[in-house]
């Protein structure tokens, strides 16, 4: 978890240093925002609902973050936790390809430091990000033959 901490500390500081973009963050806290307080999520910056734009159900559940406390950080700890999480499922397809544990340790570091990875949680808030490490997942149930758990693994990216 400590790459969690290293992209949620990375994504935190660049929007402490007003390096964010006040397009994709602003109009996803926008949007939690307004769920959270039982409003429709009509985004002032796009002029129509959320769900028009991304259909991010996520952010629905993520609203019940926003009534304990209101804060974008919200946003970029989650999609750090989410980034750092697929870890996990790449370890287990790599063993599951053959590779060695030192191999497998590898491809996890591979994975971790891929600069598309890392770009990815500096880029603001993304709700399709959180589905990544689902994705890898899906991939490993399929590739166990575990077709119950692929099917259900793939409709939870919707």
């Amino acid at each position: 978890m400590a790459f969690a901490l290293i992209f949620f500390a990375s994504s935190s500081i660049r929007h402490a240093l007003l390096q964010s973009s006040a397009w994709d963050l602003a109009i996803f806290d926008q949007a939690v925002y307004l769920i959270s307080q039982g409003q429709s999520p009509i985004s002032s910056l796009i002029g129509f609902h959320i769900l028009g734009d991304h259909a991010a159900f996520l952010l629905y559940p993520l609203a019940l973050l926003y009534k304990i406390y209101p804060d974008v950080h919200w946003l970029l700890a989650l999609q750090a936790l989410a980034l750092a999480f697929g870890a996990l499922p790449t370890w287990y397809l790599s063993l599951e390809a053959g590779l060695k544990k030192t191999q497998a340790i590898a491809m996890v570091a591979v994975y971790l430091l891929y600069p598309l990875v890392f770009n990815l949680n500096l880029c603001d808030f993304h709700p399709e990000v959180i589905a990544l490490p689902g994705i890898l997942a899906a991939v490993l149930a399929a590739d166990m033959n575990m077709y119950t758990a692929q099917v259900f693994l793939s409709m939870l990216q919707f």
